[in-house]
Order: C-alpha cells, then structure tokens, then sequence
C-alpha cells in the first residue's frame, strides 16, 4: 500500500485491532469489498433478512474515511501513522454520515457495498477495527460473461477500461486482467487481517442461499431466527430472488463464456493460480 495511510499488520496495534473487534462483535459496520459484475446485488438481499442492517452502495465513504485520515497525516505532518486525535475525529465524521443513512430504514447496523481498494479499506479498519469486511468473490468464467454481454461494443467508459492499454483489442484479457487485479487486492486482505474478513463466493451464495446466509449472519452476530428453515421455500426464494430485478444475469454455462484462449499465458497463468486459491479449480483454455 501507498501513500500516507499504511498501516502495518502484526504488532501490538494489530492486536488492540483484533481485541476491540472481538469486543464488539455484532455493532461494528460491515464493508462488501468487491469488484464491478460480482454478483454483489446478492448480498443484500441476503442481508435484508436482518431487521438490523441496512445496506447502502456507492455513498463513498470509504475513499472520504482514506482521504480524510491521510489530511490529517499531512496536517500534523506525521509519517505513516495517524494520531488517535485524527482517528477520532475521522470517526466521527464517517459515523455521523452513517447513522443518517440508518435514520432512513430505522437499523442499528450499517453495511457498504464498496469497490474500494486495499488502501482504503485497511485505512477503514484503523479508524473502525470492529468493521467486518465480506469479501465477495467470483469466477473469472462468470465475469467474463457478464462483463462481454454488458458492453459487447467495446469496454470504453466500462469499470475495466483502466486495464485496457496492455490489451488493445483483446476484451477478455482486460476483463481478466481486471479481476486479477481485485482479487489480488481482497486476497491479500483476507491474509493480513483474517480476524476482520470473511470470505464470500458468488456461486455459493447464489447456489445454497440460506445456508451461506447463515454463516454470514453467525459471523456478523447477527440473529439467524431471521432467516426462516430452509424447509420453508419462500425464504430461499427471497435471500436468492429478492434483488432479482437488479441481479446481473448468471453464466449459463460454457456456450456463454468468451474463450480463454484469448488471454495471454502470462495472464493465463496467473488467474489459474488465483482460482485455485479461491477454491474453483484451475483454468483451462
């Protein structure tokens, strides 16, 4: 991580982190770290079972909470640490604006949907360390998919236009080098503070919704009596359907999938290895 707000895992401010998490399991925020064509429009109707939380998108606060602490760090003209006066106001500040996004559902908890970066989220977690980060994950095969049909004329002005330049031409190499760059991002998160994420994959989500929301709800602390038995089909049918009018279209299977052959085997390569650690298996063209 760059610029003014690093912080470094390990040591003792890791573990107050790590304390003052455990302590207050069950208030802090929760933060869905993700990338563009995830799937993440899941999320929150698994989290709408919950009378407790309510889930924004895009409302940037998590790139105010980064800038505003490396302001502060330029301020008192500091080095890589910010002073618990910088903290505590920039806390202040993002809780402000938080409970008046509650004030609007009537909800104790509050939950992002944030593309942000690893700078800002672990500059999130310096300034809220009882935060929850679901990192939410999907293949590169579904992405691809998705990313194709949603701009078939070209990938200008498209969330993955910024990896276009070492690709021109090649639309399944961008996207792919895209979503190598994000999950790159939220592994490495997922491996620095692990007492502050959860790993969540699209797939199992979408695939055996209860029982995933359950794991999320117990890792939250939230209540599970909010989710009824799976027994019961009108729950599966509202944590995997009630975003179903703004839920991306699913890969249907290999027939909808851009050929990986289209990738570079550097790339290829790469997102193998990164499937593999996310549990899908290796790639192959």
């Amino acid at each position: 991580m760059t610029g003014p707000a690093t912080i470094t895992p390990g040591g003792s401010s890791a573990t107050q982190a790590a304390q003052e998490a455990a302590g207050a399991a069950g208030c802090g925020p929760v933060i869905v770290l993700t990338y563009a064509h995830s799937g993440h429009e899941l999320l929150p109707g698994a989290l709408s079972a919950s009378r407790a939380v309510a889930c924004t998108h895009g409302t940037g606060l998590l790139p105010l909470c980064h800038s505003a602490v490396s302001t502060w760090q330029n301020v008192e003209n500091r080095g890589t640490a910010a002073s618990p006066l910088a903290l505590k106001s920039v806390r202040m500040l993002v809780t402000t604006m938080a409970t008046t996004l509650q004030s609007a559902t009537g909800t104790t908890r509050w939950c992002e949907i944030a593309y942000a970066g690893r700078a800002a989220a672990e500059t999130f977690l310096r300034v809220f360390p009882e935060a929850t980060l679901l990192c939410l994950h999907r293949s590169l095969q579904a992405v691809l998919a998705e990313g194709t049909r949603a701009y078939p004329w070209g990938l200008g002005s498209s969330p993955f236009w910024y990896h276009a330049a070492d690709h021109p031409g090649n639309n399944v190499a961008t996207i792919a080098e895209y979503w190598a760059a994000h999950t790159e991002q939220l592994l490495a998160l997922e491996q620095a503070y692990p007492q502050s994420c959860l790993r969540v994959r699209y797939e199992d989500l979408a695939s055996e919704p209860h029982r995933h929301a359950s794991k999320i709800f117990a890792r939250l602390g939230l209540d599970t009596h909010d989710l009824i038995e799976p027994g019961q089909p009108a729950q599966d049918q509202h944590l995997a359907g009630s975003t179903s009018r703004r839920q991306p279209a699913r890969d249907t299977g290999p027939e909808t999938r851009p050929p990986l052959t289209q990738m570079p085997p550097d790339l290829l390569a790469k997102a193998s290895d990164l499937h593999i650690s996310l549990g899908y298996g290796p790639l192959t063209p």
